[in-house]
């Protein structure tokens, strides 16, 4: 599997968890610099702020949608970021993330989310 730069947004939802918005790009560099043209607005907005960063990641995922439809489905993901590394793994439901996220053994600088975005997975993930 092929590695890539990943950049990863993760919003606090306003009735708890996470939204995650995902964007690949070709090289870090244009990860970091995309990244910095939007994060002064993300940071400004009425949605807390999480996490956004660009990863190293196997995954892929369908294109961002900045206005998708209010019942667009939502795909849950457990998202593992550990340094510049992102592990995203696919999940059935919110209950199943939250199980594994329990019982996952996490190490000193690694942070785990149970997310959910509009975006599904096209490939790759751990």
């Amino acid at each position: 599997m092929n590695t890539g730069t990943l950049m990863i947004i993760l919003m606090l939802l306003p009735g708890g968890g996470y939204s995650a918005s995902f964007v690949g790009t070709d090289t870090p560099q244009e990860c970091e610099q995309r990244l910095g043209r939007i994060r002064p607005i993300l940071e400004s907005g009425t949605a807390g702020l999480k996490e956004a960063g660009c990863f190293a990641s196997t995954a892929t995922f369908d294109d961002f949608d900045h206005d998708p439809p209010a019942d667009a489905p939502r795909h849950t993901f457990l998202v593992t970021l550990t340094g510049d590394r992102a592990s995203v793994r696919r999940q059935a439901s919110e209950a199943e993330c939250r199980s594994a996220l329990e019982q996952a053994e996490g190490s000193a600088g690694q942070a785990r989310y149970c997310t959910t975005s509009t975006q599904d997975m096209t490939g790759g993930g751990d």
